[in-house]
């Protein structure tokens, strides 16, 4: 379960006082946003939310982070009503994220080129700092991989770190999760991009030809997010 701490400094209300409840909203769809990212059981700590909602606003049900958000610090979220009513975009949220989630940091200095080896790795549960809304692979996966840059002792082990071989390629065919409640549907698509696990990529129906966006759970593996 997600830790949600509401620090409330500032309720940005140029056009109006706007209830509790709305504030609670847009934290609870950030929250949820957040930890989609991180595509784990992240917990996030979200304080000094300022919220700005458009006159006339209705419930708020999704937030998406503004392009290369990182957490550890101030994050701007656009968030959206009703995708059926017009405006479905409603407001702004800003706000401090923190992630606790589990994570592989560098025991010592690695140089670039290098293999991760079990003894240079340590797999933990901390804060883990400031990165990118994504996720962050295991000790399993990493280990035994390539680096792509030099890490210093104690450093996060991101994607970007080590050379992660694609379990989705593009122009492959992909079997697709789609799940709504306890209900599971597959079916089958041409991924459109390639990606490693973890990653969103986008895929085809190839009887539709409607593009989704869907995240690499595995080889050829794909699960569909509901906002596509």
């Amino acid at each position: 379960m997600a830790a949600v701490v509401l620090a409330v400094l500032s309720l940005a209300a140029p056009l109006g006082a706007q209830p509790a409840g709305d504030l609670e909203a847009a934290v609870a769809a950030a929250t949820q946003a957040v930890r989609e990212a991180f595509g784990g059981e992240a917990e996030v700590t979200i304080t000094a939310p300022v919220l700005t909602l458009a006159p006339g606003a209705g419930p708020i049900v999704r937030a998406v982070p503004e392009p290369a958000s990182r957490t550890g610090g101030p994050v701007r979220f656009v968030l959206f009503g009703d995708e059926h009513a017009t405006p479905a975009r409603v407001g702004r949220l800003g706000a401090v994220v923190h992630v606790v989630a589990p994570h592989v940091r560098a025991r010592q200095k690695v140089a670039a080129g290098e293999a991760l080896t079990a003894d240079a790795l340590e797999g933990v549960r901390d804060d883990v700092g400031r990165q990118p809304l994504s996720p962050l692979p295991t000790l399993e996966a990493v280990r035994g991989l390539t680096t792509r840059k030099a890490l210093q002792a104690g450093e996060v082990v991101t994607r970007l770190a080590a050379v992660v071989p694609a379990l989705v390629n593009s122009g492959d065919e992909v079997v697709t999760i789609a799940r709504v409640g306890a209900l599971e549907v597959r079916g089958r698509a041409i991924a459109a991009q390639s990606g490693t696990l973890g990653q969103t990529v986008i895929v085809v129906n190839p009887d539709s030809k409607k593009r989704l966006r869907g995240r690499v759970v595995a080889e050829a593996l794909v699960e569909v997010l509901h906002a596509s």
